[in-house]
């Protein structure tokens, strides 16, 4: 367990080297910028031993700051003053695990660092559940979202796949979170009627009660996903997506701006663009025209969009890699449609682009088991899916 202490003390800080250095895999720093660097080059750390007065950041704003660079580590405070105000201020702003008070014994500090590693020890399991929880729910949702409206998941799919390499030269915190809200942007679509979903599907125009019935498509998405523990700020983005940056738009309320999720931002932008690339407006004519839509997005968001993609939007369907040509029995999750399949009634199954999932081959099969629908079935294979 790598244990860093921190302490501007030259001999404390030796004194932790000479009785530690046999018991833990240990870092010292002499100053809380030198351990933010330390936890942002060595990381991570499972506990941080911190003493409170220091000059230039005191141990509840290091504590606060390490948070960030290190949300995993458990924290132990050393302080010859453990008055109330600072206890109350370094378990809720510094994430305190423990107090030990200066001078403290080697034995009694051995004893609170292991008792910190045991607790680090269930945190990542709880962690590794957790996870495994949330990503099992995520794919229920795209999974049900798939079998209601195809090509809402297929929205979802490519926005996924657009934004990935986006926020990557971004290097933006917590990718997971957009690319799951954009998987799921369109979740609220398992809520509308089938006729609904069939007139979306063929570009039918809407009449004023429908339209309105589709504005409530995020925020029924917001409900659907904020009943997931820890999807609580995903499930904001899907409610404001439809948001414009002015303030208009909806949900109608005082929200405009900065204080829009960044996410709801980047998907009002990704959307637009995706849709006007649909009706074959793209490259420069797609940035005038979105350009012209004026509050309607955030002016960063929407010139490093096209910054980065000058002339479209990430496409799964590559003229680069094969065509393969494939019986039901040969269908896999993560290969790619290349052409749309629909049953002998024209009910569309997979839309040309989407990445196939367990669910939606199933579906798939259903309708071959009552001859509604038969291969051939055209698709490419996702080299990230394959590995």
């Amino acid at each position: 367990m790598k244990v860093l202490f921190v302490d501007d003390n030259a001999s404390v800080l030796a004194a932790f080297r000479r009785n530690m250095r046999k018991r833990f895999d240990m870092y010292t720093a002499d100053s809380a910028e030198a351990a933010l660097e330390i936890l942002g080059k060595d990381g991570p750390i499972g506990i941080i031993v911190s003493d409170m007065k220091m000059p230039g950041m005191n141990g509840v704003e290091f504590l606060e700051k390490s948070i960030e660079v290190s949300p995993d580590s458990v924290r132990i405070m050393l302080t010859g003053n453990a008055d109330q105000e600072t206890a109350t201020e370094a378990v809720n702003r510094g994430h305190v695990y423990r107090f030990l008070n200066k001078p403290c014994s080697v034995e009694d500090l051995v004893g609170a660092i292991n008792d910190a590693a045991h607790q680090h020890d269930l945190m990542k399991l709880e962690h590794n559940d957790l996870q495994k929880t949330v990503a099992g729910c995520v794919k229920v949702l795209t999974d049900v979202l798939g079998m209601v409206a195809p090509f809402a998941l297929g929205r979802g799919q490519r926005l996924k796949a657009s934004l990935t390499p986006f926020m990557e030269v971004l290097k933006m915190k917590s990718p997971w979170q957009y690319e799951v809200a954009a998987l799921l942007s369109s979740i609220g679509y398992t809520s509308l009627p089938s006729e609904l979903i069939a007139k979306l599907e063929s570009g039918e125009d809407l009449t004023g009660h429908e339209s309105r019935i589709i504005r409530s498509v995020p925020t029924i998405g917001y409900d659907l996903v904020s009943a997931v523990p820890k999807l609580e700020k995903i499930a904001n983005i899907i409610k404001y997506q439809r948001k414009n940056f002015d303030g208009t738009g909806y949900p109608k309320d005082e929200r405009a701006g900065q204080s829009i999720p960044l996410g709801a931002r980047m998907l009002r932008v990704f959307e637009d663009r995706m849709e006007l690339e649909r009706e074959g407006v793209s490259g420069k004519a797609a940035h005038e025209k979105m350009r012209s839509r004026a509050g309607y997005y955030d002016p960063q968001v929407l010139e490093l969009c096209f910054k980065y993609y000058p002339d479209y939007l990430s496409t799964s369907i590559s003229k680069e890699k094969p065509v393969h040509t494939l019986d039901l029995e040969s269908l896999k999750p993560g290969q790619i449609v290349v052409s749309d399949i629909y049953t002998v009634s024209d009910v569309l199954l997979v839309e040309a682009g989407n990445w196939l999932t367990a669910a939606t081959i199933q579906r798939i099969r259903n309708y071959a088991a009552l001859e509604q629908v038969s291969g051939p079935f055209y698709v490419q294979v996702d080299e990230a899916e394959a590995h």
